[in-house]
């Protein structure tokens, strides 16, 4: 399970799905502007042991239009979640949260449809706190990064490709340990 996910497509999927990104070229207005809020529960054992998740997040959605008169939209989420996960054999949980704000900063397209995207994400993006209430990471600040992703041609978020090998980190300005853990590694620290 992957924790952190450049341009928060899981949260935009769903909004982008149902819009039609038609804007008239002189218009200032996002292409898209929504308000979101979904809850939903799963479970899954990607951690070599089954945890049940109960899942809550919802923010601010926009697309802006791309610059330059490329079709490529930018990428704004105003978003927060809360998740909690309980392993079902003990009983034992954490809850993993959030708020933030993702911004794409820049977008140049390599050729193609492949594009390097320079974005930044700011705020507590990543908390952990285990079942005692204790903070056991806190994520804050500022990062700032890179990537590269083939859009295939078309406006669909839901079917862009991560270019493996392409994400670089150009800035951390604050405290990210969340960054660099394994979702895992914390799940069998505290549940497992």
């Amino acid at each position: 399970m992957t924790i952190f996910n450049p341009r928060r497509l899981a949260f935009g999927v769903a909004v982008l799905a149902a819009s039609t990104l038609v804007a008239d070229a002189a218009q200032a207005a996002p292409l898209v502007r929504e308000h979101y809020s979904v809850t939903e529960t799963f479970s899954f054992d990607d951690c070599g042991f089954q945890i049940d998740a109960q899942r809550t997040f919802g923010g601010l959605f926009m697309l802006k239009e791309g610059r330059g008169g490329d079709a490529t939209p930018y990428l704004f989420d105003n978003y927060w979640y809360d998740n909690v996960f309980t392993n079902p054999e003990t009983g034992a949980w954490f809850r993993h949260s959030g708020n933030g704000l993702y911004k794409d900063l820049q977008i140049i397209n390599v050729e193609g449809t492949v594009y390097r995207f320079e974005a930044i994400e700011t705020g507590r993006p990543f908390q952990i706190h285990d079942s005692d209430g204790n903070l056991v990471v806190n994520d804050r600040g500022h990062l700032r990064f890179g990537f590269t992703v083939d859009t295939l041609g078309d406006d669909n978020l839901d079917n862009d490709v991560f270019v493996e090998g392409s994400f670089e980190l150009l800035a951390d300005n604050g405290a990210h340990p969340g960054f660099y853990v394994s979702f895992c590694d914390i799940a069998n620290d505290l549940i497992g």
